[in-house]
C-alpha cells in the first residue's frame, strides 16, 4: 500500500496528544501533506514544526488539493459534518473526530453522504478500540456471570479552565458550546461508546442532571438509567467536574459478577467460589485504532465503529438530552 497523503484540519490539543505521535508511528503508511487551521497561532506554529509545508485557512481549498488523498477533521463538534460532507464531495476519504455531528439529523445525512460518494469515514473514537472492552464482551459472551441483568458504570473526571495550561477545558468552543448537553456530549460519548459495543443499543433511558457552573454547556453532573431487552437494565453516572478518582465498571449476571477499576485487571467472583483476575493489555488505545484503520485500508473492509454506529450513539445522547429536559423516560430511536 502506497502511502495516504493527509490534509490535517483543526491542529489542535487532540492533534497533538493522539494523532499526531500515532501517525509517526505509523509513518511509513501516512505521509502529512497540508495542514489547515484558522488562526496565526496554528499557522506559526505549523510553519516552524513543518518548514514549507502547504498551509491553509479555508478547508474548502485544502480538500480540493489532487495531492491530498484523505484528510483528518478535528474542528469544533458543529462543524464536523460540514467539513466531513465537502471532503466527501471532493472525493476524500475522511478521519473524523468523534461526536460527528452535534444532532441526529446531521447524522445521518454524513452517513447518506458516505454511501452516495463511496468514499470512507473512519470515526476516531479511540476508546472502543481498547483491551479492556473487548475483554470484558469475551467474559460477558463465556456465560461464566449467567445471564447478564446489571451494570454500573461510574466515570468522573474534571474538565475545566486552568490557569496558564494548555488543556482540553481552555478550548473556547467547549467553554460556551454550541451543542447539547455540556462536556457529557463531547467527552462522555466515549463511555456511551464504550457501553454500546459491550451491550448493544438501548430501548429507552431515564436521565436526571444538574448545571453546577456557568460555563461548560447544559449540565455538570448526570445520572442515566439505561433499559435494554433480555431484563438488563444499567446505570451510568458521569462528570467532567466532579473530579475522577474511584471510577469503576461493574456488570452481574445471575451467575456472579466482573469488576473493573481501570487499573489494567478484570476481577471475576462467581456465585460458586471461583475467584479470577484477568490483566489487561496496556496497548495505547489510539495507536491499536490506527493500526486496525491501516489494516482495514489495505483490506478494503470496516472497523468496528462505522458512521451507522456513531449514528446510533448520538440516538442515545439524543434521547439522554431530551429525558434530562422533560423529566421522563425517552425511548431511543431503533
Amino acid at each position: 500500500m502506497s502511502k495516504i497523503r493527509l490534509g490535517i484540519i483543526g491542529p489542535g490539543i487532540i492533534w497533538e496528544r493522539a494523532h499526531k505521535p500515532a501517525l509517526k508511528k505509523f509513518s511509513n503508511r501516512f505521509e502529512i501533506a497540508a495542514f489547515c487551521a484558522t488562526s496565526e497561532k496554528s499557522k506559526n506554529k505549523i510553519n516552524k514544526e513543518y518548514p514549507g509545508m502547504p498551509f491553509y485557512k479555508d478547508y474548502k481549498l485544502l480538500v480540493k488539493e489532487s495531492f491530498i488523498d484523505a484528510v483528518i477533521i478535528m474542528t469544533p463538534i458543529p462543524m464536523n459534518p460540514v467539513v466531513a460532507i465537502e471532503a466527501l464531495n471532493a472525493g476524500k476519504d475522511v478521519f473524523l473526530e468523534k461526536p460527528m455531528a452535534t444532532n441526529v439529523k446531521d447524522g445521518k445525512e454524513l452517513v447518506k453522504k458516505e454511501k452516495e460518494t463511496g468514499k470512507r469515514v473512519f470515526i476516531l473514537e479511540q476508546n472502543v478500540y481498547t483491551s479492556f472492552i473487548d475483554e470484558m464482551i469475551k467474559v460477558l459472551n463465556s456465560g461464566r456471570l449467567g445471564d447478564v441483568l446489571m451494570f454500573d458504570r461510574l466515570y468522573h473526571g474534571y474538565i475545566g479552565f486552568k490557569e496558564g495550561v494548555e488543556d482540553y477545558g481552555n478550548t473556547e468552543w467547549r467553554i460556551k458550546p454550541a451543542f447539547p448537553l455540556g462536556i457529557l456530549f463531547d467527552g462522555g460519548i466515549h463511555e456511551i461508546a464504550m457501553l454500546s459495543k459491550i451491550f448493544g443499543k438501548p430501548l429507552a433511558v431515564y436521565a436526571a442532571g444538574v448545571k453546577y457552573r456557568q460555563e461548560y454547556g447544559d449540565y455538570d453532573y448526570e445520572s442515566m438509567i439505561f433499559e435494554y431487552k433480555n431484563n438488563l437494565i444499567g446505570t451510568f453516572s458521569n462528570s467532567y467536574f466532579l473530579d475522577g478518582n474511584r471510577n469503576c465498571f461493574i456488570v452481574r449476571g445471575t451467575k456472579g459478577l466482573a469488576f473493573y477499576e481501570e487499573d489494567l485487571k478484570i476481577a471475576i467472583e462467581e456465585n460458586s467460589g471461583r475467584r479470577d483476575i484477568i490483566k489487561i493489555n496496556n496497548e495505547n488505545p489510539c495507536y491499536r485504532m490506527w493500526k486496525i484503520f491501516i489494516k482495514c485500508l489495505e483490506t478494503d473492509s470496516k472497523p468496528y465503529y462505522t458512521t451507522e454506529i456513531a449514528l446510533n450513539d448520538l440516538q442515545i445522547l439524543e434521547a439522554i438530552e431530551k429525558s434530562l429536559k422533560k423529566g421522563i423516560k425517552v425511548s431511543v430511536e431503533q
